[in-house]
């Protein structure tokens, strides 16, 4: 990016530089203007006068800046609240702290809760469709009946977590803690569990079409009446009573090419 946009942009939102909402807007408005800058260039303006340009063309966003930060902040200092029945689509709640927290009927989706310490939360009949939990701590919610279509787990504490006929087909489980966790009669179609280490975890009455276990690791995993048909389990290591049930006369068609019993 040009060297003067920089330090226009960086002075525009120097106040606000610690809150990830009016980051993301910054480097989205940065991108517009470089934009900006290149075309007016193009045409044949020289360097001082297509910054002006550029700058002129945006106008006054203090107000949009102020009303962001507003938002944010509010939403920041609701922790222990009772969020049920509200319209938090596409909110900034990356790194908020609320534990206890209810969220029954809320959509969600689009919403940003990387960082977040949600404990204990739950979450009943709600839409967290395309939601990013990297970094999340999760650890002790409760989630039923709950859209998750393509959300990301990354980095995330989901010890004792429960997920309770919830809807998690092509989510993504990186480097997560999923000791304990239940996903009870959950639909996993396509999710991914790719070297994980799954100790305790529950499957049970799940849909596991297509879900990929590659290179994980499964310790004294139940996959009681789930669906297991054409899921992947290449190059991963179990325990022999978890061998036992996938490989039985009950197990439905699970991939265990390369399978390590341990």
């Amino acid at each position: 990016m040009d060297d003067k946009l920089i330090k226009y942009l960086d002075g525009l939102f120097a106040p606000y530089s610690d809150l990830n909402s009016v980051k993301e807007l910054k480097e989205e408005l940065g991108g517009d203007l470089q934009q900006k800058f290149d075309d007016l260039k193009d045409q044949g303006y020289d360097d001082k006068l297509a910054f002006r340009m550029t700058i002129d063309s945006i106008g006054d966003i203090s107000d949009t800046i102020e009303n962001l930060v507003e938002r944010t902040q509010e939403l920041q200092q609701l922790g222990n609240k009772d969020f049920s029945m509200s319209s938090l689509r596409n909110a900034d709640l990356s790194e908020v702290t609320i534990h206890n927290g209810r969220f029954n009927y809320t959509s969600l989706k689009g919403s940003d809760l990387r960082g977040a310490d949600l404990r204990n939360g739950v979450f009943k009949y709600s839409d967290l469709t395309d939601v990013p939990f990297d970094g999340a701590n999760l650890s002790g919610a409760t989630f039923v009946m709950c859209g998750l279509k393509n959300v990301t787990f990354k980095n995330c504490n989901l010890q004792n977590t429960k997920f309770d006929k919830c809807s998690l087909g092509n989510a993504r489980f990186e480097n997560c803690v999923l000791e304990n966790t239940k996903f009870d009669g959950s639909g996993l179609s396509g999710a991914c569990f790719d070297g994980q280490a799954l100790i305790g975890t529950i499957f049970d009455k799940t849909y596991l079409t297509e879900t990929s276990f590659k290179n994980a690791v499964l310790r004294n995993v139940s996959f009681k009446w789930a669906r297991i048909k054409g899921a992947i389990f290449d190059g991963s290591s179990m325990d022999k009573l978890t061998y036992a049930f996938l490989n039985g006369k009950n197990a439905r068609k699970a991939i265990l090419n390369n399978v390590t019993v341990i």
